[in-house]
C-alpha cells in the first residue's frame, strides 16, 4: 500500500502571504553544475512600508535538494512574514490610536487655557465679559469758567 497523503505543495505554503501581497517568484540556473537559485520576493503594497515585510527568500541548491527542502524553507518564510506583518500591524492601529489620544488630549489643554485655566464645560454658555467700571465722566465747564491753566496765565 502507499500513502496517498502528501505534505502541503510550495503555492499552499505560499497561500497565507499571497493573502496579504503579491509574491514574485524567481528561479535561475547557476553556472556551476546543475545547481538553481529560487527567490520568492514579497512585493510591497503601500509607499513607505516597512521593509521588513519585503526580504525575499533565496535557496540554492539541486533540483532535489529544492524538492526535498524548500517547502518547509518557505513555510517557515511565510510564518515569519504573515507574523511580522500582523504584528506589524497592531503597532501600527496601537500608534494611530495613540496619537489619537494625544491630539484629542491637547485639544482639551488648548480649550482650558484659552478660558483662562478653567475647565471647558459644554453645557453651560461662556461666561460674560467682565464688566469694568466706566471713569468719571470728564467735569464739564460753564461759560464763566476758564481752565485752571488759563486762569494763571490772567493773574499774572
Amino acid at each position: 500500500m502507499t500513502d496517498t497523503t502528501q505534505a502541503p505543495g510550495l503555492f499552499t505554503q505560499l497561500l497565507p502571504l499571497l493573502a496579504q501581497r503579491a509574491v514574485l517568484i524567481t528561479i535561475s540556473k547557476l553556472e556551476e553544475g546543475d545547481r538553481l537559485q529560487v527567490n520568492i520576493c514579497p512585493r510591497q503594497v503601500k509607499e513607505g512600508e516597512n521593509q521588513a515585510l519585503t526580504t525575499p527568500l533565496s535557496a540554492c541548491g539541486t533540483a532535489t535538494e529544492l524538492d526535498n527542502e524548500l517547502v518547509a524553507q518557505v513555510a517557515s518564510f511565510v510564518v515569519a512574514q504573515v507574523g511580522l506583518y500582523s504584528n506589524l500591524s497592531a503597532v501600527e492601529r496601537e500608534l494611530a490610536e495613540a496619537e489619537r489620544v494625544a491630539r484629542e488630549e491637547a485639544k482639551k489643554k488648548q480649550k482650558t487655557v484659552g478660558n483662562g485655566g478653567k475647565k471647558a464645560d459644554p453645557v453651560t454658555k461662556p461666561a460674560e465679559a467682565e464688566v469694568k467700571p466706566e471713569p468719571p465722566a470728564a467735569q464739564t465747564l460753564s461759560l464763566f469758567d476758564a481752565p485752571a491753566s488759563d486762569a494763571n496765565k490772567e493773574g499774572d
